[in-house]
């Protein structure tokens, strides 16, 4: 089930340890262990693919291959905080690295991220007496009465696009460590949430080979297996099956499992079993695998041909409707693949399988130019190059997360790449890293931030021209030749030659800096 952090705390193993941060999180409830292996994000690529929530989750580290780079410590904290982890337990300061920097325990301590820092200058600690001594408190037999209100303390803690069935699921399996499946009236798989996650089980065929009433729990080889119907408005019947090993489920176990899905269903799953592009859309960007596969062989979209995903932020939406469908008509000509939904305040264009010979790169600027409803269209994102769902999911959250900053970073700016809603993201991190990492970006621009003639043009330049003397004159409402002059003024005072590049590049990200922090 688990265990509070505070009751952790007064182990043996971690009595001599120190809570940096994160110390209102002492009745959060510590549901297991992991290792952060690799904590340099360079290296993670495919671990950070993964889209489980890892509530509960502390992870033993000593930041060995990023020991002298607190920027990337900060960054690790901030991107564990994002997956769910409660925290780290730190080894070995002192002697793999002298201290934590100021700017990482600010990090911590504004997400609110717990750091245990092991008894300093000691090389004799080892992993395996705080993996023996906290494993051993968390599987103690405790009460399961409090099942519903420790998931949906923790679903509550989760990102708004985090709280759903599925990820609820998620939660109790691993409470549990149970095996869910979960199927509408037809008996088509909803939810199939396996513990562990990587088991080879066929879930559904040992289903299809147990006779169960409804209500009953029975033995089928080494499993049991409880099910229970559920009536839900709009979604009928759901069949709920829990499949524990080697052991069976409690009469209090199964019974608030059944209340929690209810009550989960009630909150978030109005249209769980719902069958259309919206729930596909819904369930890709809530990362629920299961049913977005059921959806998409139902609806028989190929969802693994997306590869481009255009994010349409709308100043009316008054005409969403009619806006939608000007789209369909315009994508369907160059994709067999399209899907075209609103979802928040966003239309959600998911593109695959292109069937024209001529660049994708322009579809959506010429689009934007010609379609009789440009006026209701704020600005659109490309998202290019999605190899799977989970760039989709991704890359639609970063948008979203980003979205309110775009109109500081970049003005009168309507289109935009990932790249930069990634660039915008991480000039934001940085400025969240401390003064120290935002005064060393902006040194470069030092010799002209007396003049704000020219911190306004080379920002404007760079930033809402994309390096066009005309368009930034435009924008300046300046002749273009004056526009170069300054230009050539500005590359002379910084040292670089901003219309190159490699050497701008510096200069783009301290104007994007300028621009955050100055408004």
């Amino acid at each position: 089930m688990g265990a509070k952090l505070k009751e952790l705390l007064e182990l043996p193993s971690l009595r001599e340890a120190q809570l940096l941060t994160g110390k209102n999180s002492l009745n959060q409830t510590v549901t297991a262990l992991s290792f952060l292996e690799i904590s340099d994000l360079d290296d993670w690529g495919a671990f950070t693919e993964t889209s489980e929530y890892h509530s509960g989750e502390l992870a033993l580290t000593s930041f060995f291959n990023i020991k002298d780079d607190s920027a990337k410590q900060c960054e690790t904290i901030s991107q564990l905080h994002k997956m769910g982890e409660l925290g780290i337990i730190l080894y070995y300061v002192g002697i793999v690295m002298p201290k934590l920097a100021p700017e990482v325990l600010k990090t911590a301590e504004d997400l609110d991220f717990v750091i245990i820092q092991m008894p300093k200058d000691q090389s004799r600690i080892r992993y395996s007496e705080v993996i023996a001594d906290v494993m051993a408190e968390i599987l103690k037999e405790r009460s399961t009465e409090n099942i519903v209100n420790e998931v949906l303390e923790k679903a509550s803690l989760l990102p708004e696009h985090l709280r759903t069935v599925e990820v609820t699921l998620k939660l109790l399996s691993d409470m549990l460590r149970v095996n869910i499946v979960l199927t509408n009236p037809d008996n088509e798989v909803i939810n199939e949430i396996k513990w562990p996650r990587n088991s080879s089980l066929d879930l559904e065929r040992l289903l299809r080979r147990v006779v169960i009433e409804e209500g009953e729990q029975v033995q089928k080889n080494d499993y049991s297996v409880y099910y229970k119907e559920l009536y839900h408005k709009g979604n009928g019947v759901l069949h709920f099956y829990l499949i524990k090993e080697h052991d069976f489920l409690s009469q209090h176990e199964w019974e608030q499992s059944i209340e929690l899905l209810q009550v989960a269903t009630n909150l978030w799953g109005k249209k769980h079993g719902e069958v259309s592009e919206y729930a596909l859309v819904q369930a890709i960007l809530n990362d629920e695998s299961e049913k977005m596969y059921r959806l998409a062989n139902h609806l028989e979209i190929d969802v693994k041909g997306i590869g481009l995903m255009w994010l349409l932020q709308l100043n009316d939406i008054r005409e969403v409707n009619e806006l939608r469908e000007d789209l369909l008509s315009y994508v369907a000509k160059f994709y067999k693949t399209v899907v075209v939904q609103m979802v928040d305040d966003q239309l959600v264009v998911l593109l695959g399988n292109y069937v024209h010979s001529g660049s994708e790169l322009e579809l959506g600027r010429k689009y934007l130019r010609n379609t009789p409803f440009e006026a209701a269209i704020e600005s659109i994102v490309f998202c290019p190059q999605m190899r799977n769902t989970n760039d989709v999911r991704k890359s639609y959250h970063l948008v979203s997360e980003a979205t309110m900053r775009l109109p500081k970073v970049f003005r009168g700016k309507r289109t935009f790449s990932i790249s930069e809603i990634r660039q915008v993201t991480h000039a934001s991190q940085l400025i969240q890293t401390g003064q120290s990492e935002v005064e060393e970006t902006m040194r470069i621009l030092a010799p002209i931030m007396s003049s704000k003639e020219q911190v306004t043009t080379l920002c404007s330049f760079l930033l809402d021209a994309g390096a066009d003397f005309q368009t930034c004159g435009d924008q300046l409402q300046i002749h273009k030749n004056t526009v170069k002059y300054r230009i050539k003024k500005i590359s002379e005072t910084l040292g670089y030659n901003v219309t190159r590049f490699s050497e701008s590049y510096e200069c783009y990200v301290a104007c994007m800096i300028y621009r955050l922090i100055s408004l």
